[in-house]
């Protein structure tokens, strides 16, 4: 772990307790590859809806949107009433346990039903069908596993862990209104440093291994996925008129035990604008969460997924903070109940896919997140 971190670790467990037993609403993060972390808490429990989507960029705060816009799952900002950053001291602790807890209870018992390998197989069977028959050419499709457990009273461990596992990832922890979620994404979504904007497409998935991370050993379907995203991406940017970004890629990145394929674009601040809140509504869903065509695609993700994705593959982070804005994909991600963990993953599905292979991949993205449970003390 890194030493900042590390230095700190008995006080940030014992704030983020805090803010548990209390049933704050707060966010805690590690940016990827940043030593410190920042633990945002209102003092009410007042927490900002952004309607639909950003009309125009909010203040300073912690934004939560989810996968659907359309599904009653609200967008939020959490509010920075108490920031602490980088380190927690003893009087800061103090401070917290000064606010008035309430009395919401934790996160809810409305868990969905772990989707079982002999339905996801059947679904992918018909989406390949459906492609083929050319109502579209990629559908990302997500299933549940539950783990139970007494793991809510644990989620400071688990954030820690996580943040100890996976150095690159954006890690996360977040309660709103009684629901709880967790998780390590290696994927931005779209940031800000300085006076430049940058966006990713992110697709494929393998074990890690060194020889992956040549793209030449990387097969046609996962560039096939990639591609859909790196379309997608450049569209948007052309909608918006915004020509002159830097693309840097395909090239084949790591982000833990996993191996994955990576297109970057970089452009001006100063060339969204006042337009960046719409840019934002643009750019999601990416085909990289929902598929191609995306109306289609998400059409048939509402009438056949058996759950409510709420915020996996939504997208959540710090704006206004650290720079203006700092959002990733709400991916390898789970809902902490009180007594079961709940995970969300998922696969781009196209007309190459093998429907053991895709289930395979979402055991592999499954277990990469559960593996932080087996070091918990």
């Amino acid at each position: 772990m890194m030493p900042d971190v590390l230095k700190h670790k008995n006080l940030l467990l014992k704030a983020l307790q805090i803010c548990l037993d209390k049933k704050l609403i707060f966010a805690v993060y590690r940016l990827p590859g940043k030593p410190g972390i920042s633990l945002i808490v209102q003092k009410d429990q007042q927490v900002k809806e952004l309607g639909n989507i950003i009309s125009n960029f909010p203040e300073r705060g912690f934004l939560i949107s989810p996968f659907s816009r359309n599904s009653g799952d609200k967008t939020y900002l959490i509010r920075p009433d108490y920031l602490i950053q980088d380190e927690v001291t003893p009087d800061q602790l103090d401070e917290l346990n000064s606010i008035t807890g309430f009395s919401i209870n934790g996160a809810d018992r409305n868990y969905p039903e772990e989707t079982q390998k002999k339905q996801y197989i059947s679904q992918i069977e018909n989406i390949i069908a459906r492609i083929k028959k050319g109502e579209f050419e990629k559908v990302v499709l997500s299933r549940v596993r539950s783990v139970v457990g007494n793991y809510y009273k644990r989620l400071p461990g688990i954030f820690y862990q996580l943040c100890e596992t996976y150095k690159d990832a954006f890690v996360y922890l977040f309660c709103v209104k009684g629901n709880c979620w967790t998780g390590a994404t290696p994927e931005p979504f779209i940031c800000s440093s300085g006076g430049e904007l940058s966006t990713v497409s992110l697709a494929g998935t393998r074990p890690y291994d060194p020889a992956n991370m040549d793209i030449g050993n990387w097969n046609e379907k996962e560039l096939l996925e990639l591609d859909y995203v790196t379309r997608h991406i450049e569209q948007v940017l052309f909608d918006f008129s915004v020509s002159d970004f830097n693309r840097t890629g395909p090239y084949a990145t790591r982000a833990g035990n996993l191996s994955h394929l990576r297109t970057d674009f970089k452009f001006a601040l100063t060339s969204a604008g006042s337009r960046l809140p719409l840019l934002i509504n643009a750019l999601h869903p990416t085909p990289a969460v929902c598929g191609m065509a995306s109306g289609k695609a998400m059409d048939y993700i509402r009438n056949s997924e058996t759950h409510s994705r709420e915020y996996y593959s939504g997208f959540l982070g710090p704006v206004g903070m650290d720079d203006l804005l700092q959002l990733y994909m709400n991916l390898r991600c789970m809902k902490v109940f009180h007594d079961r963990l709940i995970l969300f993953v998922g696969g781009g599905i196209t007309h190459d896919s093998v429907p053991e292979d895709e289930w395979e991949e979402t055991e592999i993205k499954a277990d990469t997140l559960l593996s932080v449970l087996q070091h918990l003390k």
